[in-house]
C-alpha cells in the first residue's frame, strides 16, 4: 500500500512539474503585449452602422516611447468596408498611449458586428478591449425611418413626374 501511494505521489510530482514547465515554456515563446494607459473609445462610425457595415480591420501598430507612431492596415476589406472602417481605426489607434519604455511593433485587430434588435434612434455600441488589445465593437441595428413633409408633397408649379424624372409645366 505505501509503495503504491509513493509511485503514485512521484507520478503526481513529475506530472505536474512537466505541466508547470509547459507553461513557462509556452509563456517565454509568446510575445508580450503592453499594457495600454489610455485610449480614446472607439465608435462604430455612423454612416457605416446605418448602411449596415461589418467588418474586420487589422493594422499592424508601430510604438515608440510609448506612442503609435505608425500605422499599416495588414486587412483587405472591400470597398465599402475601407472607406467606412478603417479611417476611424487609424484615428483611434493615434490616441493609444502606453508606458514611455515600450517600442515595438504587434497587430491588432478591430471587429465591427452590428446585432441584436433593431432600434428607434442611436444607441451607445458595446465595447470590449481583450488583454491582447483586440477591439470588438458591437451595435444594434436602426431602424430605417421616412419622413415625409411639405417638401415631399408636389405642387402644381413644381411637380416632377413620379415615374420619370420629367418637369411638368404649370397648368393654366
Amino acid at each position: 500500500m505505501q509503495i503504491e501511494l509513493r509511485v503514485l505521489a512521484l507520478l503526481s510530482i513529475s506530472f505536474m512539474g512537466c505541466f508547470g514547465f509547459y507553461q513557462t515554456s509556452s509563456e517565454a515563446a509568446a510575445p508580450a503585449v503592453p499594457i495600454l494607459r489610455s485610449a480614446a473609445l472607439p465608435m462604430y462610425p455612423p454612416i457605416a452602422r446605418a448602411a449596415r457595415v461589418t467588418g474586420k480591420v487589422t493594422v499592424r501598430v508601430t510604438v515608440k516611447n510609448g506612442a503609435v507612431v505608425e500605422t499599416d492596415v495588414l486587412s483587405k476589406l472591400n470597398p465599402a468596408g475601407q472607406r467606412f472602417l478603417e479611417k476611424p481605426t487609424l484615428e483611434n489607434l493615434k490616441t493609444w498611449h502606453f508606458a514611455a519604455d515600450v517600442n515595438g511593433q504587434f497587430p491588432v485587430t478591430y471587429t465591427y458586428t452590428i446585432a441584436g434588435e433593431e432600434t428607434e434612434g442611436p444607441a451607445n455600441p458595446t465595447v470590449e478591449i481583450s488583454p491582447s488589445l483586440d477591439v470588438n465593437i458591437t451595435a444594434r441595428p436602426i431602424k430605417p425611418t421616412v419622413m415625409y413633409g411639405a417638401q415631399g408633397i408636389p405642387s402644381a408649379s413644381n411637380s416632377l413626374h413620379e415615374a420619370g424624372g420629367v418637369w411638368l409645366p404649370k397648368q393654366q
